[in-house]
Parts: C-alpha cells; structure tokens; sequence
C-alpha cells in the first residue's frame, strides 16, 4: 500500500525542565531575554493602557507612516492602517474570531504583526497596537504571531488562562479576586515581600447542574485541557492559508480530522468512569437535551450566554440558518459517498484515495487551502454561532458570543462534544470506504510481542495554582516602584506600592507515574515503530466491546522509534516520557520573576526550560477510574519502520515534536490513528506483533495514593 499520511505526536516544542543528558547548557543571552520580558510586560493587565506609562510615551512616538518600509509585505500594512482610521472593535468590547468582520480586522493586525522585518519594527508595532486596538484582538493577533514567526522560536507568552483569566475561571473566583484588591489585602500576610492570595476555584458543576454531563466538569472545564483547544486553533487558524505560511507541510487537513476524534475518544474514556456511556447526538429540528450555564463573566460585566435543556434551535427566528446548516452537511455527505469533491470550474477531486483525507479536512474546516469554500461553505463555524443560543445583537460591534464562539472556553460546553461527533461522522464515513488493512499490512514478520507489563494504574484529584493577577486592575505603579524592587520583581502588580500575586487554585485530575514494559521477540536487527493505546473494555452497560465497534474509541497514548535487536527485546517506557503530554505550565509571576532577575545578573535562564506552548495535559493522560478500579485495555502494535516524507527529529525519541509551518517532526509515515482508523477484518487482524492488555484504573484520595492495592 501506498500511504503519504503522517503521524504527528504533539503541537509541542520542548518540555519544561529538561536538559539532555551530557550536551552543553545553553543560556539565554541579553538580546533574547530582552526580548522575552518586553513580552511578558506588554500582556500586563491588557484592558488598562494607564498602567504602562513608559510603554504609552514609546507608543505615542509610532507612526505608521514612517514605517511602512519596514514590513515585507507593505499593502497589507496600508490595509489595516485603513482599516484603523476608518474605525476598529473598541476597546472593552468582547472580540470573537467566528465574527465575520471581527475576523477581517485581526487578519490584518496579525499581518501587521507578521510582517515586521525586525524585532525593532515588531515591538514598536505591538507597543502601539496594546494602546489603540481591541484588548482581545491584540491577544489573538500578538499570540498568532509570535507562534509562527521562526525567528521567535524559543520565545514564549504566558498561559493563555493567565493573560486572560476571565474565560478559564468562573465569575465567582473573578469577583473575590476584585474584592481582595479592592479592600486592601486587609490582613493577609505577605510571601517574599509579596502580597498572595489563594482563592479556591470550583467547576461549574459544583453550583449548577444543567445535565448529568456536570458529572465531568473537572474535565471539560481544565483549564490545561481548554488550553490544548486553544493552542491547535493557534497553531492551526482556520483563516490562515497553508502555503503561505507553510502549513501543507503539517498535512493540516489529516490532523484536523485526527485532532477532535482524539478528543472524543478521551471524553468517551471519562464519561464510562461516570456511568455516561455513549456521547449524545442531536438533530437540527429536534429541541437538544443538553443545556449549559458556564458561569462565565466577560471583562466588561456581560455574562456568558447560557442555554436550558431541551433548547430548540429551529424557531422562526434562524429556520433559515438550521436549513442551511442541514444543506452543508448533506453536501459533504454526497461528496464522500460519490467519491469527489465538485470545483468552481465543474473538474472533480478524487475523494477515494487514502491520502484525500487531507482535502476532506481542509473542506470541512474551511480554511484556505479548502478546494472549494464556496460550495462547501463553513459547516462548523456556522454551527457553533447558531449552537450557542448568543444572544441577537445590533450592530457590527456589540456581541456577547457563547462558549462555543472561543476556542478558549469551547469545550467547557457538553454541545462541544455532540458537534464534533457529528464532524467525525464524515471521517468514519470516508474510511470506511477503504478498504481493510490486509495481513501484509498489520504484520511485522518475524517480531512477536509476548507479553506485557503495566504498573497499577491510580488516579487521584490534587490542586494546582494559576496566577489571575491580570482579573484585577491596578493603579499606576511605574513610578511607584523603587529600582530595587524592579531589578528583583520587575513589574508585577502593585496596589498602593506594594507587590501582589492573586492565584485561583483548582482541584484536577491526576495520575500516578507508571511503567509500561513489553517483552518483544525479534528474528532480525531492525528498526520498528512502537505505539500505545488505551480503550475500553466494556460500555456503560459493563458488555464487553467488540472489537470492530470499539476501534473508535481508542486514544493514543505514545508512539516511539525503537531499534529490536536479534532475540529478547525488553521496552521499558516511562509515561512521563510519553511523547504528545506536556507538563503545567509555570506560572506567569515565576517566570517573569526569573526573567528579571536573569536581566539584573543574579541568576542565568537556560534555553532549554522554554516550555511547550501546547500539548495534552500530561495530568489527563487516563481517566478518572473508581474507587474499586475500572476497566480498560491497552493496545500495543509494532510496525515497520516507514521513513516520514519530512526531516525525522533526531533528538532524543521522547521529544518528537510538531512544528507550525516548516515541516513537523514525525515518527514515521503511516496513518494517523493506525491501525484503527479503518474497519477491521478480525480474519487477519490478531497479529504477532500487536498486543492487548486488561488493565484497571483505580482513583483514590490524594492522600492514599501511595497504598498497595
């Protein structure tokens, strides 16, 4: 078979904390740590242009006029620069990316931002956009830029849920947040000279139970988990042309469809250690059963829209919007059941190759490299908008968009889930117009897999702190400091002179560290691909899968290169090296901290702590379980090695990485999802070289997580 297909492990660059072994450690030199503290200090509570006064006189000194020059693409600079005298989303209005001339005007400031020939140039340009563009679309444009300039690798912004706590911490924790600043610290003590303050956080769930979907809360509503959401849209914009900004490279359309049945596959997971059983469906002309109140308050007072069960979509208000939406999907249905996708010139694209995916998930994301837009339209951003119950507005400007309307805060909602099933529909449906994989295919002659070993698998809930300094604003403090203080905490946040951190601490899932070690027999040296799944067992009914039905609902935990000796081969693998997790992120206060004290001289910052700016949180990587334990399996496959059609990463194995643009590092050139991302002929699929192992998840309190079972 011939396959161009690809597997991508993580949107991940390096993971936090690591220096291999025996190499040299690099330091960052001044110009890069310049360069990463103007980064940190421009995002500083982002809906006050009061507090910065040195970086309000540099923005005053700006003018586009004179620097035309200076971008590599000037008409799209003159476009915003028209685009602003003629007037943008004001300040303190909510931006949305699904809001069609929301969309057109953060293009052109990320092209802006893009184009810049020079450091220079950039942060001149972002000085002066953070004072006379919409706080929320200078975060986009500023977070897609540094993201996929290559001269900014290594940079790196503060957590999305830190710069903009406000669509990751419910309206509860926001509100004490303002009342502790508001009322002075009134009898807190200080940390280090700091005044910090905890404030517990709780899951929507905790207040109001719409559904028993409220059940996973502590799940859709990880901040880490919305995080991931938000970086793949970051990664991978459904405006941003392929080509241009060299995302073909990435096979985008392939790891679209990937992305999200992933996704599902893990909710499934969570949902069978809630008794939830199967994701709902749902139909346009059917009143959906599932409502949700987030519990979300926008900067500028407005609450989250919120939708009560058996919601009906179809109201004469939006018919013609459920219709329309019927009409798109019925049209990629036909597209994949004839075979091809219909062009504007009347020529067809083959959709009955394996490698056509990557056309259907261009076309059903929509995005620039789509074939055909104009038919196909935009089905999912569509859906999201008419999904969300936002509210009517007038006017261009003045929206309240719903959760569903902002990758940050999609998948809090239950809606989320029952969407996207809806989407991979279409992916099953075009592979299941493949044929099998046949025995040459799944087999790896003369390797044998014999057995498997697997710590005991336990869960627990612990608490984690992120910093929300930014959901309180705060007087001038730039002549308030004392020099002193500035060379040891630089800016942080002050109140009446003194220095404050404000944290929301959250009760998440977690896990232990565990052990997988496979015993492999190998008739040759070769070179081989080893992945790692974990699936059910059995539904919420406790009957057993089959295995055809069950191939859906599989998560991929690891895939590794692995070079099998002649004889006994034994694989030992860590999960805290599993190649696609990534750890918690640092927060916003310590790394600005030793920013600025690797600034003054007191301390060095190795390149090697960048952190990686998106991956699944490693915390996730199993599900919850019972108290009595839970089961699953994992499923263990050898393959062939089958060189990638890119640069193969040649570190160390447990950081293979996807790049944004210049060409991921893949393991090896298979499918993604393989071997179950096609129907499966149980006549041929038990080979030796896969392996399934009965395993059970156990969840206990964190403080008996150590007990021998």
């Amino acid at each position: 078979m011939r396959s161009i297909t690809i597997i991508v492990l993580a949107c991940a660059t390096l993971a936090l904390g690591y220096v291999v072994p025996g190499e040299k450690v690099k330091y960052a030199d001044k110009d890069f740590l310049y360069k990463q503290k103007a980064l940190f200090e421009v995002l500083q509570h982002v809906h006050q242009n009061e507090v910065h006064t040195k970086l309000w006189d540099e923005a005053k000194l700006f003018k586009f006029e004179d620097y035309f020059d200076h971008y590599s693409n000037v008409t799209a600079v003159k476009e915003f620069y028209e685009f602003y005298q003629h007037g943008l989303l004001p300040f303190d209005e909510v931006f949305s990316v699904l809001e069609e001339t929301h969309l057109y005007q953060v293009i052109s400031l990320f092209n802006v931002f893009y184009y810049a020939k020079d450091w220079d140039t950039f942060y001149k340009t972002v000085v002066w956009a953070r004072f006379h563009v919409n706080e929320g679309m200078f975060i986009y444009a500023l977070t897609a830029s540094v993201l996929h300039r290559p001269d900014f690798a290594g940079l790196e912004l503060p957590a999305i849920y830190e710069i903009y706590p406000y669509y990751f911490f419910n309206s509860e924790v926001i509100a004490k947040a303002q009342q502790y600043k508001m009322q002075g610290f009134y009898g807190m003590k200080k940390v280090e000279d700091v005044y910090t303050v905890i404030i517990p956080s709780n899951y929507t769930g905790s207040y109001v139970q719409t559904t028993p979907c409220s059940k996973v809360s502590y799940f859709t509503e990880d901040i880490g988990l919305n995080s991931y959401h938000y970086y793949y849209h970051m990664d991978y914009p459904f405006w941003m042309g392929g080509k241009e900004f060299g995302l073909y490279k990435d096979r985008r359309g392939e790891y679209y469809f990937f992305f999200y049945q992933q996704f599902l596959a893990r909710y499934y997971l969570e949902r069978l250690s809630n008794d939830l059983g199967e994701i709902p469906e749902f139909s346009w002309y059917e009143p959906v059963y599932t409502g949700y109140y987030p519990d979300l308050r926008y900067y500028n007072g407005l609450y989250f829209p919120s939708r009560p069960n058996y919601f009906n979509f179809y109201t004469e208000d939006n018919y013609f919007d459920i219709d329309s939406l019927w009409t798109y999907e019925q049209r990629i249905r036909d597209a994949i059941d004839l075979g091809f996708i219909y062009l504007p010139d009347g020529t067809h694209v083959d959709l009955t190759k394996p490698e056509s995916i990557e056309y259907l998930g261009n076309l059903i994301q929509s995005n620039p490299d789509s074939v055909n837009s104009r038919y196909y339209k935009y089905l999912v951003r569509f859906a999201k908008t008419v999904l969300g119950n936002t509210y009517d507005y007038f006017g261009k400007y003045s929206v309240v968009p719903s959760v569903l309307e902002h990758y940050e805060t999609a998948v809090r909602d239950p809606l989320f889930y029952q969407l996207y099933k809806k989407i991979i529909k279409f992916y099953w449906q075009f592979k299941d117009k493949l044929p099998s994989y046949t025995k040459e295919e799944l087999y790896f002659p003369g390797v044998k897999i014999e057995g498997a070993e697997i710590d005991k698998l336990v869960t627990y809930f612990d608490k984690f702190d992120a910093d929300i300094t930014n959901a309180v604003d705060v007087e001038v403090y730039d002549e308030k400091v004392p020099e002193s203080d500035l060379k040891k905490f630089g800016k942080i946040a002050h109140y009446q002179g003194e220095d404050f951190v404000i944290k929301a601490r959250q009760t998440r899932l977690n896990h232990l560290p565990f052990t997988v070690k496979l015993t492999v027999q190998s008739e040759k040296a070769v070179k081989s691909v080893v992945r790692v799944y974990i699936g059910p067992k059995v539904n919420e009914y406790g009957t057993v899968y089959d295995v055809n039905e069950n191939r859906e609902n599989f998560f991929l935990l690891d895939v590794f290169p692995y070079d099998l000796a002649v004889g006994k081969n034994v694989i030992v693998r860590d999960s805290v090296y599993f190649g696609q997790f990534v750890k918690d992120r640092t927060t916003y206060y310590d790394l600005y901290k030793w920013v600025m004290t690797a600034v003054s001289g007191e301390t060095k910052f190795p390149l090697e702590m960048t952190e990686a700016h998106n991956g699944f949180p490693s915390r996730l990587m199993l599900p919850k379980g019972k108290k009595g334990g839970y089961p699953y399996q994992f499923y263990f496959i050898i393959s062939p090695y089958h060189p990638p059609t890119v640069p193969q990463y040649t570190g160390y194995d447990y950081y293979i990485t996807a790049g944004i643009g210049s060409g991921a590092k893949y393991v090896d050139s298979l499918p993604f999802g393989y071997p179950f991302d096609r129907k499966i002929n149980e006549f041929v699929w038990y080979t030796p070289n896969m392996y399934y192992q009965d395993v059970y998840i156990f969840h206990k309190k964190e403080a008996d997580v150590n007990t021998v079972y």
